[in-house]
């Protein structure tokens, strides 16, 4: 009977930051009766003092006295953002492109805007629409490809990582998802090299090494992955996945008991991390610790009873102990929650 042992290898793509852009980080020249101007200014140094409320209240007067002031309404925008009141912000940088629509910006803040608030496919719009126009700013090619990645348009998403390379050859992020989305299409010599690329700039990513130890797997480069997960884990001791991970590529290794250390560790460091139970019950089931596997696929399934692959693999352990109705009980349940390799073990229960 053949025995399986699933793993779930955690790939980490890099969060969202929001960064809001103001125009004028100089104040506007103030000629006499220029009100407009004046309250313009106050908003700028309001802003850089973070009185984000007194900014708007600045912002807004500004647009009392002069109705078309565009920049008043993108930096009204943009503290806005900062206040997260990001609808409002979507119609001040409306009101801004109505009054310069060569104000490019505008299109990627308001894009920003939208992504933050869900809206993906108007924020694909807004970057298009600013790149289309020749706005020449990395980020606006690397937060769209970071919608092509998440819309699973792996290919897209490299053009558009590249598109930001091109502009910022120092983009560490950049380098690190275009290795993601290089490894979605299996391309694992890209990956690894983009992966790289992104720790030579910036060598305290650890996201990075993680990532760079799951391809590493893909090519069946224990050692060198072992390596890169120990480095993400000396950048951040905490760091749960990348000890599940460590423990995943010493299980594939064969050193079972090296496994079962981080397995161990990952579950100390995060009790609810399911994934470590379930890799950990099948290292001990190597080690021939049947009881031992039983107790934690036990424990998983105590956490998560629809967790089948928990079932599929306590089964294998109870056939180890010659608990032949009770193995088969358990693929029995795998298999009603959907794991398909239950059906082969199930099909010897009849």
């Amino acid at each position: 009977m053949k025995n399986l042992f699933p793993f779930i290898i955690m790939f980490f793509c890099t969060g969202i930051t929001v960064i809001a852009q103001i125009q004028g980080d100089t104040t506007l020249v103030v000629a006499e009766n220029q009100e407009a101007e004046m309250a313009y200014n106050k908003g700028i140094e309001n802003y850089k003092n973070k009185l984000y409320q007194d900014a708007v209240n600045n912002f807004t007067e500004a647009i009392s006295y002069k109705v078309d002031f565009a920049k008043a309404y993108f930096n009204r925008g943009s503290v806005k953002v900062e206040m997260k009141m990001l609808q409002d912000a979507i119609s001040d940088f409306d009101a801004t492109l109505k009054y310069d629509s060569t104000m490019l910006t505008a299109y990627y803040s308001r894009a920003r805007a939208k992504q933050q608030l869900k809206d993906n496919q108007g924020a694909v719009i807004d970057y298009t629409l600013a790149i289309n126009k020749g706005l020449k700013d990395a980020k606006a090619f690397y937060y769209r490809g970071m919608l092509k990645f998440m819309a699973d348009d792996y290919q897209g998403a490299v053009e558009d990582y590249t598109g930001a390379i091109q502009i910022d050859s120092r983009y560490a992020l950049a380098y690190n998802d275009r290795g993601s989305a290089y490894r979605k299409l299996e391309k694992f010599d890209e990956s690894i090299s983009d992966y790289r690329r992104a720790l030579t700039i910036d060598p305290n990513l650890d996201f990075t090494y993680n990532n760079l130890g799951s391809v590493l797997r893909k090519k069946d480069k224990y050692d060198e992955a072992i390596d890169a997960y120990s480095q993400a884990i000396k950048i951040k001791s905490d760091y749960v996945i990348a000890y599940n991970n460590r423990g995943s590529a010493k299980f594939e290794k064969k050193d079972f008991k090296g496994a079962i250390e981080d397995f161990n560790k990952a579950i100390m460091l995060k009790d609810d991390y399911l994934a470590a139970y379930n890799n950990l019950g099948s290292a001990k089931i190597k080690m021939k610790d049947y009881k031992g596997a039983i107790d934690d696929f036990n424990k998983l399934i105590q956490k998560d009873a629809s967790y089948g692959y928990a079932y599929l693999n306590r089964g294998i352990a109870k056939e180890e102990l010659r608990m032949v109705k009770e193995a088969c009980d358990d693929w029995k349940k795998a298999d009603e929650l959907g794991i398909k390799a239950a059906s082969v073990f199930v099909s010897e229960c009849n």
